[in-house]
């Protein structure tokens, strides 16, 4: 591969049917580099494949409960000059050869990610930093939150939107999600998913010191989102034709 890509996939007891699969899908890329990070697991089977492979492994001090302080040693640890991550469960099919712009999002088979703007992703947020290829020294500038209150993978979508970073996204479905009953997302209601919606936009503002005229616009959308729930894009097109700026693919 001609650039130097390095792939983070953070994991705690990840049951191992499914981490296998994920991390031997990743092997068959075979990337530049790839970063086991384990957020302190206690299952000897994961531990044990963990250390039979030819991975970089990497432990959290302490168990964290969510991906970002495992995806944040990731990426000071890594040596390549572009960042994907990946989760535990997940499979990656493809990795780009080639890279035109700062970021080059992937397309998952069950998230629509074209269309990207501010307002759609407040609007409609999804998860779409898995797949993801981006250079490294964003994700240094962008940490990823670290707590619950927030949904990471959003939060830095959103700064890298505002601050006008150039994106393409991969032609054809390049990652699989695999849905998990016992997941996090899973474990809440849409209602507590939508309020923690409002945190992200909340902090995203805060962090990207946005005047209070925008912010308090941007929490307009989320209250949107909150109301109606994937309902809430439709009603804003219905209702604001005029101001709605027309989405971009690209930068």
């Amino acid at each position: 591969m001609s650039i130097k890509i390095s792939v983070i996939i953070p994991f705690y007891n990840t049951p191992l049917e499914y981490f296998q699969k994920c991390v031997e899908a990743v092997i068959r890329l075979n990337p530049f580099e790839i970063i086991l990070v384990d957020d302190c697991s206690d299952d000897e089977r994961i531990l044990e494949y963990v250390r039979s492979i030819a991975c970089t492994y990497l432990r959290t001090s302490h168990q964290s409960g969510f991906d970002g302080l495992p995806f944040n040693l990731g990426v000071q640890n890594a040596k390549g000059d572009y960042i994907c991550r990946v989760d535990s469960d997940d499979i990656l099919l493809e990795l780009p050869t080639e890279m035109k712009c700062d970021i080059h999002f992937g397309n998952a088979d069950r998230v629509f990610v074209g269309r990207l703007n501010i307002e759609d992703l407040i609007l409609a947020p999804r998860a779409i930093l898995n797949a993801m290829v981006i250079k490294k020294k964003l994700l240094v500038k962008y940490t990823a939150a670290i707590d619950k209150d927030v949904f990471g993978d959003v939060l830095l979508v959103l700064q890298l939107l505002y601050n006008k970073h150039s994106y393409d996204i991969h032609q054809t479905v390049n990652y699989l999600y695999i849905k998990r009953p016992n997941s996090i997302q899973a474990s809440l209601t849409n209602f507590q998913h939508r309020l923690r919606h409002m945190q992200t936009v909340a902090r995203f503002c805060y962090l990207e010191n946005i005047a209070p005229k925008e912010s308090i616009r941007y929490l307009e959308l989320a209250t949107l989102n909150l109301k109606y729930g994937t309902k809430s894009r439709r009603h804003y097109y219905k209702k604001r034709p005029i101001k709605l700026k027309k989405p971009q693919d690209s930068y």
